[in-house]
């Protein structure tokens, strides 16, 4: 979005995808390897969770700390590859706050899925920033797209998080886990229609905002809602296959974003 904005060579938008695809990839397994450090005992308590590496006693704990301390390494390597100070800053508060927090909400509120909105798409934040803010301060439309797309993206993360979370649902009573699929309760499908419509909604309005042209809408929004459509319509929460192949599905969903996204970029940009 930010390169469809700036009309960025196709050149450079390839050497910042490449960037941020490491650093998303660095950090996201930082995340995972941490997140798994503060939920031994809660895994061992899981029958789903129980044969992971940590839980099943596969990996030391001294390794998993080893194996996180290179992953963040690596990650904060790329953050010295943005060109922006400011996307620096951002990216450095995704890490050592956002991430960090986010193991322990599960312990305190019922709604750790929420904060997961915030931390697994902090990158939309800091991708933007280094885009649309270098050299300048960013204008009120780019701090309204931050805003709109972080709601979307937030919603998102919720509606596929609370999916995942219905696979444990009992075991996750039993443990003393919380999460939106148990403070959702019996109203969780229409909890769940109303974030996937914030999400659409949102997604919608920040490419009004940014400008994109009809094949954003039409591959990347209307693909969404057919996506959610389907998605909502056919899970059934006490199946945990049922869950597993719905929160899977959302890599095609992404699929779906990035395809609208990337062709209307080629054809403002490049074609």
């Amino acid at each position: 979005m930010s390169a469809y904005k700036t009309n960025m060579p196709l050149k450079a938008l390839i050497t910042r995808l490449a960037v941020y695809g490491i650093g998303s990839l660095t950090l996201r397994s930082a995340a995972c390897v941490w997140n798994d450090i503060c939920d031994v005992d809660f895994d061992r308590q899981v029958e789903r969770t129980k044969v992971r590496p940590l839980a099943s006693g596969a990996v030391s704990m001294a390794g998993a700390y080893t194996y996180l301390i290179s992953l963040t390494l690596a990650f904060v390597g790329t953050l010295y590859m943005l060109e922006s100070k400011e996307a620096f800053y951002q990216g450095v508060f995704d890490v050592a706050v956002l991430n960090l927090i986010y193991p322990l909400m599960k312990r305190v509120t019922y709604l750790p899925q929420a904060w997961l909105g915030l931390a697994i798409n902090w990158g939309f934040v800091v991708a933007w920033v280094d885009v649309s803010g270098r050299g300048s301060a960013l204008s009120w439309t780019d701090l309204e797209v931050l805003a709109y797309g972080m709601v979307s993206l937030a919603s998102w993360t919720i509606v596929y998080d609370t999916i995942y979370a219905c696979q444990d649902l009992n075991d996750d009573k039993r443990a003393g886990v919380k999460s939106t699929a148990l403070l959702f309760g019996s109203y969780l499908p229409a909890i769940l229609r109303l974030f996937a419509a914030l999400y659409i909604g949102s997604l919608a309005y920040i490419g009004y905002l940014n400008g994109q042209g009809a094949w954003f809408y039409g591959v990347s929004v209307v693909g969404s809602a057919i996506h959610m459509l389907w998605q909502l319509g056919t899970h059934n929460p006490m199946s945990a296959v049922n869950c597993k192949e719905r929160f899977d599905s959302n890599i095609n969903l992404g699929g779906i974003v990035t395809g609208g996204l990337l062709v209307d970029y080629l054809f403002r940009v490049v074609i």
